[in-house]
């Protein structure tokens, strides 16, 4: 009966930033990853070894994957925090998170392939 009443105000698991950080960090993943590729490698991420200019990932790749693990580490967070209690609405944000992190990490294996 509780549960009844908690659905119609609106689950607490959809509501809590808790349950909305992962996605933001999808998304600031996904913009970082655009503006890279829209600015495209510069001097200080060209290596020259051994005559063999090579393009280096640099700052923007260990960023990316910061906010990956960042995100994980989220959606884990939120895991152990709602799923106890409130199984359908944590599920349901539970799998919100997993396209956002599955959108922010298929471009890089797209571009990897």
């Amino acid at each position: 009966m509780a549960d009844n009443i908690e659905d119609s105000r609106g689950s607490p698991a959809f509501r809590t930033p808790l349950g909305w950080l992962p996605m933001v960090l999808a998304a600031a993943a996904l913009a970082l990853l655009g503006g890279y590729l829209l600015t495209g490698p510069h001097a200080p991420n060209l290596v020259v070894e051994h005559g063999v200019v090579r393009q280096d990932e640099g700052v923007a790749a260990r960023l990316w994957q910061l906010l990956m693990l960042a995100q994980l580490f989220a959606i884990a967070v939120f895991a152990a925090r709602w799923l106890p209690k409130s199984r359908k609405s944590a599920l349901i944000v539970l799998g919100l998170q997993g396209l956002a992190f599955a959108a922010a990490a298929l471009p890089v294996y797209l571009l990897e392939r």
